[in-house]
């Protein structure tokens, strides 16, 4: 049993996977294990080349191509049919079966995310453990988690999926407190350097490049509860009681993984706990994109979003757990589409097929089909 999972998906033969574990080595981490979920676009040569790498680094490095994932997933055909091909939500197998094998941190990494000098292991380790670090607190609710990094032309900008309301000038800025407090970090999502993750209309708009986290915000700072940012999957790793309640809907398209943030930053608002951005860093060499075609897919959820995280905001928690409050969270989401009044048919039925989806992903683990094992 691995203490540490890395999971990906991938379309080319995975290289960065051997400076990862590289970097695994030269900081003396050991029980680790790398999972690769395959597509139909990922290359036949990266079976033997993820056999050569976990020969070569003595850390198990298992490939999964469609028909493997397939036999690993006899027990469970619900999950199999939620999951279409060629879907970057395939990497939620290798959630699902790293959970299944015990592990206690697990780490969602892209293909084109390259690790830099810093002990990736051992940033992505917080998870799960109660750690002093500065915590962010914002008027509004929301902070822009790219003002802690320094861009190479000054071009001030968002993460993918910030909600455009709260994109306002330096005069309405929402006052921010920044407080040294020891949380439980339930997430981690290390930042990006070079290329980072922004909305299709600011890559056509400037180009943007990120050259350092900023020192005032090094090594890690964190989100206090109540103060939300979106962030994706890639470099971002959950503790193991966060694994059943991490999910992105396929239906919800592109930005399926910024909803999800915004599920967790409920959850997590709930429980009491944090979070943390900053190390590990990777630098993103971005795999091609069809810029128009990413802001279509993106259009609809950004619309939506604001309606989104209204209705989140205000339902009700008091379960004790993070899976007994995502059923409550879920539930009442889609009591509350009842409420939402003039909301466009394309934005509602996305709404409507998120909750959906995300209670098919949970009911895996609440219908005792997954033990919900005891986490640290």
């Amino acid at each position: 049993m691995s203490r540490t999972t890395i999971v990906t998906t991938t379309i080319r033969v995975p290289t960065f996977l051997r400076d990862v574990l590289d970097n695994a080595k030269r900081h003396h981490h050991e029980q680790i294990a790398s999972l690769v979920i395959g597509d139909t676009k990922t290359p036949v040569e990266t079976a033997e080349f993820c056999r050569s790498l976990s020969a070569a680094s003595g850390i198990s490095v298992t490939y999964l191509d469609i028909e493997a994932q397939r036999r690993a997933l006899a027990d469970y055909p619900q999950l199999w049919n939620m999951m279409p091909l060629n879907c970057g939500a395939r990497k939620l197998l290798g959630n699902f079966l790293a959970y299944l094998d015990g592990c206690e941190t697990l780490i969602m990494l892209d293909d084109d995310n390259f690790v830099a000098e810093n002990d990736f292991i051992g940033w992505h380790g917080v998870v799960g453990t109660t750690v002093s670090l500065p915590i962010v607190t914002s008027s509004s609710g929301w902070y822009n988690i790219a003002e802690t990094v320094v861009e190479a032309s000054g071009v001030p900008f968002y993460p993918r999926g910030y909600p455009w309301s709260q994109r306002v000038p330096q005069s309405a800025r929402p006052t921010v407190k920044i407080h040294p407090q020891p949380l439980r970090v339930a997430v981690k999502n290390g930042l990006v350097l070079e290329d980072p993750d922004i909305d299709a209309i600011s890559r056509l708009f400037w180009p943007i490049r990120v050259t350092a986290l900023r020192p005032d915000f090094a090594p890690q700072f964190g989100l206090a509860p109540g103060t939300w940012t979106p962030f994706n999957n890639q470099n971002t790793s959950l503790a193991r009681d966060l694994i059943p309640v991490y999910y992105t809907p396929p239906s919800t398209g592109r930005n399926a993984d910024i909803w999800t943030s915004f599920v967790i930053c409920r959850l997590v608002e709930h429980m009491g706990q944090a979070v943390s951005f900053g190390q590990p860093l990777v630098r993103q060499i971005r795999n091609p994109h069809d810029l128009w075609r990413d802001l279509e897919d993106e259009t609809c959820n950004n619309r939506a979003t604001d309606r989104f995280v209204a209705l989140l905001r205000s339902i009700p928690l008091s379960a004790p757990t993070y899976v007994g409050a995502l059923e409550q969270l879920l539930r009442g989401g889609l009591a509350g589409m009842s409420a939402l009044a003039d909301v466009p048919e394309d934005q509602r039925n996305m709404m409507q097929r998120f909750f959906e989806e995300y209670q098919m992903w949970l009911g895996l683990f609440t219908n005792a089909e997954v033990p919900l094992q005891r986490s640290r």
